[in-house]
């Protein structure tokens, strides 16, 4: 006879793996192999990398010609999130619960295309397509239940974060401005107005032609970055917009962000292109 002790000695080992094998498949599988350990999909160019994670989170990182990226610190995080709206009109956003994702498709160090699912914070659930072709990323998906977010209208985002690429705080702002001459920020708007903004000013300043607005594309050239372009489109029946903090210049950093519209879009048909040139 097996002693108790020794029983539930037994009964916790087993209870601890079984948990143990439950976070693991509720992540994204990973390749298991070098250097690829902890990332589900990997899209690999001259000018950039770029990898999703098991935690459903993407990095774009631009390349150097040597391969090496361009700077160990200045990348891309691309974050899936649903933005609740508020009654006093407050944005918040529900970010994703790691554990709950799923992937309907293999890890794959060769993206073309992989859908994986999950749930965020107040438990909606949502589906998440990505593609992958030269030098174009692809981002499509839909909300499939509110959860408990009910009270409130909420969508699905897709957040580009650009950090400062200068060191703003540490330097006189003229010699900043000097620095940024050659940068670009421009948009088009929904409505067909082009609008360039000027990196040192804040978004919402007046005329405030971008801030709150929908846009169709979202075209970014940073000097720093050895003038690398990055140009984001949204397909028929979704928009971007470009966000700061309120008082914050543009130099100081801002978020691409980009939303289906799930009244006209329901198959989840339309698409965020981020492409690098």
């Amino acid at each position: 006879m097996i002693p108790k002790s020794f029983q539930s000695m037994i009964i916790a080992v087993v209870a601890l793996l079984v948990c143990s094998s439950q976070v693991a498949l509720a992540q994204l599988p990973d390749l298991k192999k070098e250097p690829w350990l902890g990332f589900y999909a990997v899209h690999q160019q001259r000018e950039f990398i770029f990898k999703l994670d098991s935690n459903g989170e993407g990095i774009l990182i631009p390349l150097q010609k040597t391969g090496a990226p361009i700077t160990q610190l200045l990348h891309l995080p691309v974050q899936i999130f649903i933005e609740e709206k508020l009654p006093d009109g407050k944005l918040n956003l529900r970010a994703v619960q790691a554990v709950s994702l799923t992937a309907v498709d293999p890890p794959t160090e060769k993206l073309a295309k992989v859908t994986f699912k999950g749930k965020t914070v107040g438990d909606a659930a949502f589906e998440v397509t990505l593609e992958a072709q030269g030098a174009r990323i692809r981002y499509g998906g839909r909300i499939t239940d509110k959860g408990t977010l009910t009270a409130n209208p909420i969508r699905l985002l897709v957040r580009t974060r650009f950090p400062s690429a200068y060191k703003a705080g540490d330097r006189e702002k003229k010699e900043v401005i000097k620095q940024i001459k050659d940068d670009e920020l421009r948009v088009v708007r929904s409505d067909g107005k082009r609008v360039k903004l000027p990196g040192d000013k804040p978004l919402a300043e007046p005329p405030n032609e971008v801030a709150d607005k929908d846009l169709s594309s979202v075209g970014i050239k940073i000097g720093a970055w050895r003038g690398m372009a990055f140009e984001f489109s949204a397909t028929a029946h979704s928009a971007l917009r470009v966000t700061t903090a309120e008082t914050d210049e543009l130099i100081r950093g801002f978020h691409v962000e980009w939303s289906p519209d799930p009244a006209t879009d329901p198959k989840a048909e339309s698409r965020l292109q981020i492409e690098v040139k």
